[in-house]
C-alpha cells in the first residue's frame, strides 16, 4: 500500500486551495468522506490477537485455515470471537467441526482424529490423533457426550481437554452448536452395562450402536395410536435407523404404522411394513422421531404372533455433523 503521509519535501496544504495538492487531509480521506465518515475499514492482517484495555475492544483481521478472517476481542484482554469462516459470516450456520472423529479403542478407551473445532467463536486445532484412556464408572446404558474445552492459551487440543459427560447438551444460537456450560460437544456415545463405553461406529454424519436398543418388544401389539418412546438422546427430532422383527403365528393380515410422535393427526401414520402369511421376519428401516424422541405407531391384525423393534444408529444433529 501506498505512504500517505505528508512527506518532508511536501507542502502542508489543507482543502480548497485553487492550485495545490491537500497533504493534510490526504490520510484521512483514503477510506474516510469529507465529513470523517467510514467509507470502508481496510485491515492489515494481525500476527497475534491485539491486546485491549478496560474500555477497549478490537475489531481485526487474522490468518485462519490459510485464509484471512475477521475477528473480534472484546474489553481487558477478553474473550476471542471468530466472525467469519472461509469468507462468509459464521453467525448463521453450524460452527466450524471438520475431522475430530471418535471411535472405540475399548470399554474404557476412545481415540479423537486430528481436525478443527470452532469452540465458542475461536478455532482450535487437534494436530494429530489423541487417545483418551481411563473411561469407566458412568451409570450403566445412559448416553454420554464427548465434550471439548477451549485451552488456557494456545490454539491446540490435547487429550486433556476432552472429556465425557451425561449432561444433557443444549443448543447454542448465538454459537451455533450444542454446549454443556462453556464445553463444545461434539459427537454422543453410549455407556455399557458396565459403566464403560459401548462399542460404536461412526462416520461424522451417523452414529451405529455395537449393541442395539430394543424399545419395543411384544405379543399384544397397539392397535390404536399409541406413544412409542425410541431410545434416542435429548436432541430434538431425529432421523433413525432401526429394524423390525415380526413372528406371525397363522394366516393373518398384519400391517403397522409409524409416524413421528404429535406431528400426524390420529390415523395418518406412514405403513412402514405389512405380512399376509405365517411366517418370520426382519427389516431394516428408518423413521423421523418428534422431538420428545417419540413415535406414535399402531398395528392392524387379525390373528397372533409377537412384534419387536430396535434402535441401531441415528444422524447426527446440525452441530454435530461433521
Amino acid at each position: 500500500m501506498p505512504d500517505l503521509r505528508i512527506q518532508y519535501d511536501e507542502e502542508m496544504v489543507g482543502a480548497g486551495h485553487p492550485t495545490k495538492e491537500d497533504t493534510l487531509n490526504r490520510l484521512m480521506l483514503a477510506e474516510h468522506d469529507s465529513a470523517g465518515l467510514h467509507q470502508r475499514a481496510t485491515l492489515v492482517v494481525q500476527e497475534t490477537d491485539p491486546d485491549t484495555e478496560a474500555d477497549q475492544a478490537a475489531l481485526y483481521a487474522k490468518q485462519s485455515g490459510g485464509l484471512a478472517e475477521l475477528f473480534f476481542r472484546g474489553a481487558d484482554g477478553g474473550a476471542v470471537t471468530q466472525l467469519t469462516k472461509d469468507g462468509a459470516a459464521s453467525g448463521n450456520r453450524a460452527a466450524a467441526l471438520t475431522g475430530c472423529l471418535p471411535a472405540w479403542s475399548s470399554a474404557n478407551v476412545i481415540t479423537l482424529t486430528s481436525g478443527e473445532v470452532d469452540i465458542r467463536g475461536s478455532l482450535y486445532q487437534i494436530p494429530a490423533t489423541l487417545t483418551k484412556s481411563g473411561q469407566s464408572g458412568f451409570t450403566a446404558f445412559t448416553w454420554l457426550y464427548l465434550k471439548v474445552y477451549a485451552p488456557a492459551s494456545g490454539s491446540e487440543l490435547d487429550a486433556t481437554a476432552m472429556a465425557l459427560d451425561p449432561t444433557a447438551p443444549q443448543w447454542s444460537d448465538a454459537y451455533k452448536a450444542w454446549y454443556i456450560g462453556t464445553e463444545r460437544v461434539i459427537a454422543v456415545l453410549r455407556s455399557d452395562g458396565s459403566g464403560g463405553v459401548d462399542k460404536f461406529y461412526g462416520d461424522g454424519r451417523h452414529l451405529w450402536l455395537g449393541s442395539p436398543i430394543m424399545f419395543l418388544s411384544t405379543s399384544s401389539p397397539a392397535t390404536g395410536d399409541t406413544a412409542l418412546s425410541v431410545g434416542l438422546p435429548p436432541l430434538g427430532s431425529l432421523l433413525f435407523h432401526q429394524s423390525l422383527y415380526l413372528s406371525l403365528s397363522n394366516a393373518q393380515a398384519y400391517q403397522i404404522y409409524m409416524t413421528p410422535h404429535g406431528t400426524s393427526p390420529s390415523g395418518q401414520q406412514h405403513l412402514i411394513y405389512e405380512a399376509y402369511a405365517p411366517a418370520s421376519y426382519a427389516r431394516r428401516l428408518a423413521m423421523f422421531s418428534g422431538d420428545n424422541q417419540q413415535v406414535n405407531y399402531k398395528t392392524v391384525w387379525n390373528g397372533s404372533g409377537t412384534m419387536a423393534l430396535w434402535l441401531h444408529g441415528f444422524a447426527l444433529p446440525e452441530g454435530m455433523a461433521r
